[in-house]
């Protein structure tokens, strides 16, 4: 036995290079070389060789509750029929708490909040122009009509929309916060507050003697941060101010803004890099609610992220715009404020947020096509649970835009209607049309990829849209390779269906592919405008395809070559089937040799049967038998 194993060809045990190596020609005229090792063929008329294909895809069950895209046969799909989970999503893919289905990757001047329609927004137009790099400060007013006012420097105007009236708002410096009771404004400057009612002229209420001065009128009455101290500005002496409810211990405290809780108003405020929310509590117990002294830490920040913004809304909710962006945080029972992570960021932080409806409407500077604008976040439509405290994420995508750069420093209702207005450091105030949309929108789906980095070759787009399409609609795709290729345009009036259009790019198989989807407004009706109600992507595996290879390998003791030269010994059969299966028990890639026509490709040896009976012939013993060997190619072939 000693001398038998001396013969084998490579070792019998480990997982060894031998596996995949090659086998170099040594005399014998050898068929195949399999792992290294050497055959001669079985080929015969009784024992074919065959090839085929194998299969790419498994059969499986779908076993999920409501039956979807992954119960169909044949092509692989993915397809979105809703928008309204908003933006931020980077990989189309399903999950457990179906985001893919109603998120998407990014967009620009397009409406996704009516569940199954994506449409324009409205546009903006700018009302009162601002070159100074002071602030721009608005609040909304109605007297029957729909109105704003508009700070900038040490001038106040009110504006319709249509006409604009200058103020004399009673001081002269630059005004550095407004604020409206719903009839009233109070403008505060670095000499007082002022109030006027509607368009009349205003008159000093208080001193503030403070450049760093923010009022706000919440609860039914007037609150204002002067330098480090908050107050409440009743009673008193005016324009005295009157005793401080509170004065924070450091010196260098500025206030940044003031909102209202069900029970209790809340201040704003930094001292370097830390920034704290404050409450005050309401003493409900006399006849008229009373603000009790002394603020009571309601949140406070990480280091380094300080709180420019806020707003309270429905008595639950509050919107926090900081230097690195957005949160979304919860008035819990005791009057705390809950905050999520970072639902928006922007490095160049957020100094407006405002709300109406079931929205919050947050600054965007030079975020939106890298100019400014506003943010909009459905706090009707949770799409993640965090697991903390607030819960869940809210949906959120690009609104209004100014297509100008600059800083958004508030925002505002327009009196009672649904518009809103924003302002523009540098640039001025922009205010949303009652019915004008954009001129021209865009949606870019995530990264369709159907879960697996495996290629694909993506070959049928559809996109439905509505029968009488006002506007126009464009379909493009974007790949890896970063090539954003046109596929097909509808205009308006035509009565052509984006149905299975063949996709001419990508031109290879890769991993993913995004939709781009363009709409243009009505060149009739600037009201109307191009609309999609849901898309679809049809793709195949794009792997190279696997081989089915059946080969007949010769396996006696004694062989002979196709020139006629016998090899072999007493007991090679057995040790060879043994080398052989200890390969096949390995599992792992061999290379496989075709001597004769001098190629190899790398296979997986997935199946072998061996039947030994006796041969008759000349070139055999009867000590030995034919191994059958199924292989899978696993890569191309390559020539040698």
């Amino acid at each position: 036995m000693a001398g038998i194993v001396s013969r084998l060809p490579f070792p019998l045990s480990g997982r060894t290079a031998t596996a995949s190596s090659s086998f170099g020609m040594d005399g014998v005229q050898y068929a195949y070389a399999l792992g290294g090792m050497p055959w001669l063929t079985a080929i015969s008329d009784e024992r074919t060789l065959t090839r085929a294909g194998a299969a790419s895809k498994k059969d499986q069950v779908d076993q999920q509750q409501i039956p979807g895209e992954q119960s169909l046969a044949g092509w692989w799909l993915r397809s979105q029929m809703s928008f309204i989970g908003g933006a931020g999503l980077l990989y189309q893919d399903p999950s457990s708490d179906n985001q893919y289905a109603i998120r998407y990757g990014d967009s620009v001047g397009v409406n996704p909040w009516i569940n199954g329609e994506l449409t324009l927004l409205r546009e903006t137009s700018q009302r009162i122009a601002d070159g100074t790099s002071d602030k721009h400060l608005l609040v909304g007013w109605n007297d029957g009509t729909d109105r704003y006012w508009s700070a900038v420097g040490n001038v106040l105007k009110s504006d319709t929309g249509a006409a604009t009236t200058t103020i004399t708002w009673g001081g002269a410096n630059a005004i550095r916060s407004l604020a409206a009771d719903g009839t009233n404004y109070y403008a505060a400057d670095n000499v007082g507050v002022y109030k006027g009612a509607g368009n009349g002229a205003g008159t000093k209420l208080w001193n503030t003697g403070s450049t760093s001065t923010v009022v706000r009128w919440v609860k039914g009455r007037l609150m204002a941060g002067i330098g480090a101290a908050v107050y409440e500005l009743v009673g008193g002496a005016p324009p005295t101010l009157p005793t401080a409810k509170f004065t924070h211990l450091n010196a260098s405290w500025t206030w940044t803004d003031i909102a209202e809780g069900t029970n209790a108003i809340y201040a704003s405020g930094y001292a370097g890099s830390q920034s704290d929310i404050y409450k005050f509590v309401l003493d409900t117990s006399g006849t008229v609610p009373t603000l009790a002294s002394g603020g009571v830490l309601a949140a406070q920040l990480p280091r380094g992220e300080v709180v420019y913004s806020m707003t309270t809304y429905l008595g639950a909710f509050v919107g926090i715009g900081t230097s690195r962006g957005f949160r979304v945080g919860e008035i819990n029972d005791n009057g705390d404020l809950n905050y999520g992570p970072l639902l928006i960021e922007n490095a160049l932080g957020v100094k407006a947020v405002a709300a109406y409806d079931r929205f919050f409407f947050v600054g965007a500077t030079n975020a939106i096509a890298s100019a400014s604008g506003l943010y909009r976040v459905d706090l009707g439509q949770p799409i993640q649970d965090n697991g903390g405290s607030p819960s869940v994420r809210y949906a959120y995508a690009t609104d209004l835009q100014s297509k100008q750069t600059g800083e958004v420093c508030s925002a505002t209702n327009f009196g009672n209607s649904d518009r809103m207005v924003f302002g523009v450091v540098g640039q001025g105030s922009y205010l949303e049309s009652a019915s004008s949309l954009e001129a021209s929108g865009y949606l870019r789906t995530g990264r369709v990829r159907y879960n697996t980095l495996e290629p694909k070759i993506y070959k049928f787009v559809s996109v439905k849209t509505p029968n009488s399409l006002m506007g126009s609609v464009g379909v493009s795709v974007l790949d890896p390779g970063g090539a954003d290729t046109t596929i097909i345009t509808v205009a308006e009036g035509s009565s052509l269906a984006i149905q299975d259009v063949i996709m001419a790019a990508p031109a290879s198989a890769v991993e993913w592919v995004q939709l781009k989807l363009t709409l243009t407004r009505s060149s009739t009706d600037t009201s109307q405008g191009g609309e999609v109600n849901g898309w679809q992507l049809k793709a195949m595996p794009g792997a190279v395809r696997q081989r089915i290879l059946t080969i007949p390998f010769l396996c006696f003791d004694l062989e002979a070559d196709r020139s006629g030269q016998k090899i072999g010994y007493e007991g090679r059969s057995l040790a060879r089937l043994e080398a052989f299966e200890q390969i096949f028990a390995r599992g792992d890639a061999v290379s496989l040799q075709d001597l004769k026509n001098d190629t190899s490709s790398l296979v997986v040896i997935d199946d072998y049967r061996f039947e030994q009976k006796a041969e008759p012939g000349s070139n055999l013993s009867t000590t030995g038998g034919v191994l059958w060997v199924e292989l899978r190619t696993i890569a191309d072939v390559i020539t040698t």
